[in-house]
């Protein structure tokens, strides 16, 4: 599969806006710190950000101290120690639903994918936000078509992944993948189904490929007609011509 699109990261701005509205919950002593961290987050100097979030924290295990540790490691890519951070705000707040979104966040980037897809689907649970929620379907979507890429030349495990991220959002990129690896099991009509949902909800991918597997699959079914009509269009396709182009030459040669 190609390169997949950036995750959905919650807006940093109205959490730090939010915080700082309730930083006069907190121990006095960490009060100052935080919110000076929280202005050097603004700023992007999230080093001494990181410094002063550490000092609050001595003064303070707020779980709202221990998120922006987090993201302040997660923008420094200290990945391990940002990890280390949203798991104690979540055993300090375990509905806080940003830091599953972080945590998740994190482990997509280090490929562990059902990591990440178990720590967004928390976000489902813990969250009313109908527009974050929709955002974290995809993020989710995302986490198990990189399962699907990691499961290699096993096709049914690819499916079986692939079904799950459509079955959250409808990815025309795991519809594509979908194509391909029903049609390497010999599932033709599930191929050609798989093509035709990577058609219609096309945003990312070309034409050529569904087109290509859609014309394939109909060669298999013994459709020739069909199989012409989708191969000539996938035919110009930078990516999926020339094979197109092979099939086609081989279907005339067979007349």
């Amino acid at each position: 599969m190609k390169k997949m699109p950036c995750l959905f990261y919650c807006l940093l701005g109205t959490f730090l806006i939010t915080f700082a509205s309730f930083a006069q919950t907190m121990d006095s002593a960490a009060v100052k710190p935080f919110n000076d961290g929280l202005d050097k987050m603004q700023k992007s100097d999230y080093s001494g950000a990181l410094t002063d979030f550490q000092t609050a924290l001595a003064a303070s295990k707020d779980y709202r101290i221990y998120y922006q540790l987090g993201v302040a490691n997660e923008k420094l890519n200290k990945p391990d120690d940002a990890v280390t951070n949203f798991k104690n705000t979540i055993a300090a707040k375990p509905d806080f639903e940003p830091a599953y979104n972080d945590l998740g966040n994190v482990y997509f980037t280090q490929g562990k994918y059902q990591d990440a897809a178990d720590n967004f689907q928390m976000v489902l649970k813990t969250s009313t936000d109908s527009t974050l929620k929709a955002n974290v379907n995809f993020n989710i979507t995302l986490a198990y078509s990189g399962l699907a890429t990691s499961a290699g030349k096993n096709s049914k495990k690819a499916i079986e992944y692939l079904k799950k991220a459509v079955s959250y959002t409808n990815y025309d990129v795991a519809y594509l993948s979908l194509a391909k690896n029903y049609f390497l099991i010999n599932q033709y009509d599930k191929s050609i189904e798989a093509s035709q949902n990577a058609l219609k909800y096309k945003k990312t991918i070309s034409e050529g490929g569904p087109n290509y597997w859609l014309g394939v699959a109909y060669q298999k079914k013994n459709d020739a007609k069909k199989a012409k009509e989708y191969l000539t269009k996938a035919k110009d396709d930078p990516v999926y011509g020339k094979s197109a182009q092979t099939v086609l030459t081989a279907m005339e040669k067979q007349q």
